[in-house]
């Protein structure tokens, strides 16, 4: 029988890698955010799933930044905020309940910050 810590570590593992893939699909849902929880639970439950986003050639390279000094790339970065950005129109253009409002703002607010606070490249010392 299956470990239950390693089993939760599996579904979290799949749940984000599909989210990811939403994320690449769908503005204002963070692809990169979902692929880091997924490299972390994978690393932890199933290493078939780890294996394969640090084989593949979109995923790889930022669990390779992220790996090396919790690098975000520039480009990473310009695209999850034109994704929020867009999301933000949508969302305002659609006139939606102001708490749905608020919340979502809040969220992509808050992500916002955080992947803009990664460094972009190894600082040199």
């Amino acid at each position: 029988m299956m470990n239950g810590k390693i089993l939760i570590y599996k579904i979290i593992a799949v749940l984000s890698l599909v989210m990811a893939f939403v994320g690449i699909i769908l503005p204002g849902i963070p692809a990169a955010e979902f692929i880091l929880l997924c490299a972390w639970a994978s690393a932890k439950g199933s290493p078939k799933i780890n294996a394969f986003l640090h084989a593949n050639k979109y995923t790889g390279p930022i669990l390779y930044n992220w790996n090396n000094g919790k690098i975000i790339s520039r480009k990473s970065k310009l695209i999850s905020t034109g994704s929020m950005a867009l999301c933000t129109s949508i969302i305002i253009y659609h006139d939606v309940n102001v708490y749905l409002l608020v919340f979502s703002l809040s969220g992509m607010l808050i992500g916002f910050l955080w992947i803009w606070s990664r460094p972009e490249k190894i600082k040199e010392i």
